[in-house]
């Protein structure tokens, strides 16, 4: 027989071998759309690189911009001598999930109804944790319907809990303008009782929302077609500066009996990103389904995180329950939206001001459009090249951050912009004549 310390080799080598081949087939999966833009940006040694693709809110210096309430909410806490790390309930911090449900409904559930609530990981966590319950205990679909447009992970988040994915037309072909009766049409013949997933306002990419009367429409398409609305609210307050204008669609919804959920991020409205806060609110009936729900919402957690983060939501709760600090907040909000649309007029002019008289083009949609967002109806190609060229880093959809621009930087995208757009064209004109 062979020496032990051969065998011993034999073996060792082949474990080895066996754990090599485990991962070779393993494909390595695309980067993602906008994060993978982000290394590139960074990777990008040009110091007149712009980026336009994160959805962060930026100051006119180009730089993050904590909200003197958090600030002052924040010295608080860190001066309570009383302060601990000690683990949250699973369904998370009782005084965060009131305020944040007061300033969704507008004040306390009534008669008429009753909230469900959970905390959750942000806007991502609370639509994953949203539709994992709805998988288990809402069985009359195992369908999700989410906008033709719409931000990316809705998709992976919907497929990664077990539904098909179905579409419902969003914008017109431009990209530009919404496709009402096209949403109409395609959420009338929905599935019977499907979920159907809302963005409640600042429509994440395009910027486009629907007017109060399409808003109506649909909420009777839902009625008709027992639908079950899921909004998504990462931008509460974001879009128009007030919360309460903000949350219009889905109060409307409540008040005609329609019972939708909401999932909440605090991440842009408050400018927490890296905490992860945000909430499931669930509308129901009766005391006993509020029960049920968050338990069962509790269930869902237990086995995917456990307890939520505390600090986020202390800092949440800490300035919605003080008054002086909510003011403080909500002039925030009157201020970053302010700014996002002084920006959209800006680029506007430039772009119309700048362009050679011979090839005018129809720029309404920057100022038409709300929120973080702006669709700028650009070309995969004119994308590439403004990233080739110009330094600047934006999504193939033509999707920029409009918090991205500053007083330093706008007039330089605007004319990059159009630079782009008339060698294009330029180019394809002499390719046609060659032809």
């Amino acid at each position: 027989s062979p020496p032990r310390w051969t065998v011993l080799l034999l073996v060792v080598g082949t474990a080895a071998e066996n754990a090599t081949l485990r991962w070779a087939a393993l494909p390595v999966p695309p980067a993602d759309p906008i994060l993978g833009l982000k290394a590139l940006f960074l990777a990008d040694p040009s110091p007149s690189k712009m980026d336009l693709a994160v959805g962060a809110y930026r100051d006119d210096h180009g730089a993050p911009w904590v909200l003197p309430a958090v600030k002052t909410a924040r010295d608080r806490l860190a001066a309570d001598p009383d302060w601990t790390h000690e683990y949250l309930p699973i369904d998370g911090y009782a005084p965060f999930l009131r305020q944040s449900e007061a300033l969704l409904y507008g004040g306390n559930a009534d008669d008429d109804f009753f909230v469900a609530s959970a905390q959750a990981l942000s806007g991502t966590g609370a639509v994953r944790l949203a539709l994992e319950f709805l998988r288990r205990h809402h069985d009359v679909t195992d369908v999700v319907y989410v906008p033709k447009t719409t931000w990316s992970n809705h998709r992976s988040i919907a497929t990664d809990a077990g539904y098909a994915v179905r579409e419902y037309r969003y914008l017109l072909a431009a990209e530009s303008a919404l496709d009402g009766a096209g949403l109409l049409e395609d959420l009338h013949n929905a599935k019977e009782g499907a979920i159907v997933l809302l963005h409640l306002c600042a429509h994440n990419p395009s910027g486009v929302d629907p007017s109060p009367a399409t808003w109506a429409k649909i909420a009777e398409i839902v009625a008709e077609r027992r639908l079950f609305p899921v909004f998504d609210s990462a931008y509460l307050g974001f879009a128009t500066g007030d919360p309460d204008v903000d949350a219009a669609p889905f109060r409307s919804f409540v008040a005609k009996g329609l019972y939708p959920w909401a999932c909440l991020s605090y991440s842009k409205n408050f400018g927490l990103y890296s905490e992860r806060v945000g909430a499931v609110h669930a509308t129901v009936p009766t005391a006993h389904a509020r029960e049920a729900v968050v338990g069962h919402l509790k269930k869902v957690a237990r086995a995917m995180y456990s307890n939520p983060p505390a600090f986020g939501a202390r800092l949440v709760a800490t300035v919605l329950s003080d008054a002086a600090l909510r003011d403080s907040w909500r002039g925030s909000l009157r201020e970053m939206a302010g700014r996002i649309q002084t920006l959209r007029h800006e680029l506007r002019t430039r772009l119309e001001d700048a362009a050679s008289p011979k090839r005018k083009r129809d720029w309404s949609h920057v100022t038409s459009q709300i929120g973080m967002f702006s669709f700028t109806g650009l070309s995969v190609e004119a994308v590439h090249r403004l990233r080739a060229e110009h330094h600047v880093y934006m999504l193939d959809n033509g999707r920029i951050s409009m918090a991205g621009l500053n007083s330093g930087n706008l007039a330089r995208f605007a004319d990059a912009v159009l630079q782009v757009l008339d060698d294009i064209e330029k180019e394809h004109t002499t390719t046609h004549e060659e032809l």
